[in-house]
């Protein structure tokens, strides 16, 4: 797995284009988790956490997923390639 450091709008460019599943990290109020994309918005992604989806027994589908903003984003990986967002 490779890793390219981006920009923060390099990085909402590689979003907008995302599909469902792709994996994000999201820094929330301190903390950091990984999500997986349910939905690309004009103002956020909306995620399901990772732990969420482990932790579900019912049928696909039953988790909802939450809208976070672009930017507490701070990596997205595609296809074995990680775009790891550079400080501001």
């Amino acid at each position: 797995m490779s890793v390219v450091n981006v920009t923060m709008g390099e990085l909402h460019e590689k979003l907008a284009k995302c599909i469902a599943g792709e994996r994000v990290l999201i820094e929330h109020d301190g903390n950091r988790f990984s999500a997986r994309i349910q939905h690309v918005g004009m103002t956020g992604v909306k995620v399901i956490p990772e732990t969420q989806i482990k932790n579900s027994t019912g049928d696909p589908g039953d988790v909802e997923g939450v809208t976070v903003p672009y930017d507490e984003i701070w990596e997205l990986e595609v296809k074995g390639v990680v775009y790891s967002r550079l400080p501001n």
